[in-house]
Formats: structure tokens, C-alpha cells, sequence
């Protein structure tokens, strides 16, 4: 099964129309975007492909950062520095993003903690930077406990389940697979809406087809591919 496959998504479509938006200083408004859903729906993904192909500061966070640990990374992330004291991490920064204005995309976002919002917020209200937030579903909250920030949230993006045509296309692209309308649908019972999840069915299912010889597939060999896929369930 080919792994460089990219699925565009709905999820990603409106996801590149948004950020585009904050991105576009003649017809856009600068501010935050958020972008929230269950863990598996392809946020990561699409954000790295999205940087991967328009430029910008990509940082992911990592468990139990400090203010410094956070600030630190992304200075380092914005012009190859690590001053040692967060003050002296967030003139930098500044620095170098009125300098050249670049996209902050911040992964994980949930992980943080609010005051760190507020350290996003201090830096975009000085540059004027868009600034990306990508997590789970407690991002939102998070984002929403503080009026000042969430009245600079200017984009939501909410990545929902994945669709039955998406994974159709998947499976054509990826495994040169032809799966019927119930049997997508099947599959994204299974995986309930999780994109890595479909991934994972997909492989199993071109396994099996292989070995049944066939390239179509229906409900029956998904049924029976089921059984051998984990599913996060208990």
C-alpha cells in the first residue's frame, strides 16, 4: 500500500480556504485559527501539508512544557535561536517576525497551558502574525476561558469523521482497491470516523483482496477484514 498518498479531504479543503483567509492581507482578516477534533482525523496531516507546501513556523508541542521549554522551541523554530530567559525568547521572536512574517502552526495545542495563549497572543498582537492551533477537542474550551483570546479566533475549523468518499479514494489511490458504497460505509462504522483507523483497514483489506485475488471489495471481506483490525475500543 503507498503511504505518500494525500487525501483531500473536506476536512482539508476547508482547512487550506481558512488559514488562506488569515493569511490573505488584501481581502483577509489577521488573527487566530482554530483547528479542533478527535484524535485520528487527519488534523496533523493536513497542517504538515499545508506547511510542507506554503512555508511558515511549524512547532509541536511537547508534554509539560514551561514557559521557557515553550519559548525557547519556538524561537528556535523562528530564527535558529535559543536565548535563555523567555523575555529575551519573546524579543527575538518578535524580532524576526517583523523582520519576515511567517504562519505560526502549533500542534498539539491542548497540551499548553492558557498563559502560554496569552505568549501566542502577545506575539501576534505585535506582528500581526496569523496563528494556527491545532488539537483535540479541549482546545476549544481552553481557547474559550479567556475573552481576549477567543475574540481573536477569526477561522474554527472542526474536523469531523471521515466520509464514505474519502475512503473510497483512499483505497483507489493508495491500494488500487475498489470498494462499494456500503462497504466505505462499513469501514467508517469500523474505524468510527478515524482517519488513521482507515488507513490501517485499507492495508488489511489489500491484503486480503490480494490473497482472494480480486480488486473489488464488499461488505462480506470487510466483515471479515474486521476481525483483524484493532480497534481502540475496549
Amino acid at each position: 500500500m503507498r503511504r505518500d498518498v494525500f487525501i483531500e479531504t473536506r476536512n482539508v479543503l476547508e482547512f487550506r480556504q481558512k488559514v488562506g483567509f488569515l493569511e490573505d492581507n488584501l481581502n483577509g482578516e489577521p488573527g487566530f485559527a482554530l483547528v479542533f477534533g478527535q484524535a485520528g482525523r487527519g488534523k496533523t496531516e493536513t497542517t504538515r501539508n499545508y506547511h510542507a507546501m506554503s512555508g511558515g513556523v511549524f512547532l509541536r508541542v511537547m508534554q509539560g512544557w514551561t514557559q521557557n521549554s515553550f519559548l525557547q522551541e519556538l524561537c528556535y523554530q523562528v530564527c535558529g535561536l535559543r536565548p535563555r530567559n523567555s523575555a529575551a525568547c519573546k524579543t527575538r521572536i518578535i524580532e524576526a517576525l517583523d523582520a519576515s512574517p511567517q504562519t505560526i502552526f502549533v500542534d498539539e495545542a491542548d497540551r499548553l497551558h492558557v498563559d502560554r495563549i496569552e505568549d501566542l497572543r502577545d506575539i501576534f498582537d505585535t506582528t500581526g502574525v496569523p496563528v494556527v492551533l491545532i488539537g483535540e477537542e479541549e482546545l476549544r474550551g481552553l481557547l474559550g476561558t479567556r475573552r481576549r483570546i477567543w475574540s481573536r479566533v477569526k477561522q474554527v475549523v472542526e474536523f469531523g469523521a471521515v466520509a464514505e468518499e474519502d475512503v473510497a479514494f483512499l483505497a483507489d489511490e493508495a491500494a488500487g482497491l475498489n470498494i462499494s458504497p456500503e462497504a466505505c460505509a462499513q469501514i467508517v462504522r469500523y474505524a468510527d470516523g478515524d482517519f488513521r483507523l482507515v488507513w490501517s483497514f485499507v492495508g488489511h483489506l489489500e491484503k486480503a483482496a490480494r490473497a482472494h485475488e480480486v480488486h473489488d471489495v464488499n461488505v462480506a471481506l470487510v466483515a471479515k477484514v474486521a476481525k483483524q483490525v484493532a480497534s481502540w475500543r475496549r
